[in-house]
């Protein structure tokens, strides 16, 4: 009888084709034998039939009948899982061989969740460097730092919880008529500390995760996160729709105003070059492109999160 903790890999999967063979080749490479993975795949593309290639007591493929996006994705994983942990894990996130051995101290002594430091592995891509830079101006201003103190746990790549307590949540919100697409796992992070989560934040484990590399799927993941902000505030802050209209309205006048000033873009570019290894001048130049492109498709993303809202109004 093994008495170690089990661990479950939660993995939401849809087009992944080009990322899911070396995440699930990193899984497979961890040193802890009391663990399995769960994908739960929403794909139209290859990803399905990649991972069957893996098939074995450790692998579980799971294909809903219904796609309700990546909340309702985790929930299925996390319904399906018979684990002492949970790990929720995005499927171009690469774990370290020791990463289960390194949280499972953690839950040892008696925490119930580990948030861990998150790193971008493809920076010579311009838009994946724009994100690693986000992330290391965060870490120079003490973002993560004063979260650790104030909230002891926050979502970060690689997160995992007790599955106990987790079990006790609403999990990660969702609902048939909008599916909710970013900005549920602050929420569920909140409903954990309604339940006294026991958390810990260790920037000693880092995991590296595969960032949009071309403008595309730059703009498509910004457009997602913009998409989101409606949908949390409808569906789960219960904000009605001239609130939300209203507070759109002046994230788009503000960020209007950054576009016709100028400066404060350059101002970004400067903040954001300063952790760069390239040279300073041209950097500016790009980390200032790719936040014009970023506001704009969030604010487009808004948008039309909020005209979809509108339109289903009847049915929510």
């Amino acid at each position: 009888m093994n008495d170690k903790l089990k661990y479950s890999i939660i993995v939401p999967t849809y087009n992944e084709e080009e990322d899911i063979e070396n995440t699930i080749s990193h899984l497979l490479s961890l040193n802890y034998d009391n663990y399995d993975i769960i994908i739960v795949d929403d794909s139209d593309d290859n990803t399905p039939n990649i991972v069957k290639k893996f098939a074995s007591d450790k692998i579980k493929l799971i294909i809903p009948t219904t796609r309700r996006g990546r909340s309702e994705a985790r929930n299925i994983g996390i319904k399906a899982s018979s684990s002492d942990v949970v790990i929720i894990l995005n499927a171009d996130v690469h774990l370290p061989a020791n990463f289960i051995i390194q949280i499972n101290n953690h839950y040892e002594n008696g925490y119930d969740a580990v948030c861990v430091l998150s790193t971008v592995k493809n920076t010579d891509s311009m838009f994946a460097r724009y994100v690693e830079l986000d992330f290391l101006e965060k870490v120079d201003n003490g973002f993560y730092k004063k979260s650790a103190e104030e909230l002891k746990f926050f979502w970060t790549e690689g997160f995992s919880v007790r599955r106990d307590l987790l079990i006790k949540t609403s999990l990660f919100p969702s609902n048939e008529i909008v599916p909710i697409v970013a900005g549920e796992d602050v929420r569920l992070m909140d409903e954990l500390r309604k339940y006294n989560c026991n958390g810990i934040y260790d920037d000693d484990i880092k995991v590296k995760h595969i960032s949009p590399s071309i403008i595309s799927d730059f703009w498509n993941v910004r457009m997602g996160r913009g998409e989101g902000t409606p949908q949390v505030r409808k569906f789960i802050d219960n904000w009605t729709l001239k609130k939300i209209a209203l507070i759109t309205l002046l994230k788009l006048l503000r960020r209007l105003a950054l576009f016709i000033l100028i400066f404060p873009i350059i101002l970004r570019g400067y903040q954001l070059s300063k952790h760069s290894y390239k040279n300073s001048s041209i950097e500016i130049a790009l980390m200032s492109y790719a936040y014009i492109i970023e506001q704009t498709a969030m604010t487009i993303g808004e948008y039309k999160s909020l005209l979809n809202i509108y339109r289903k109004r009847k049915h929510i």
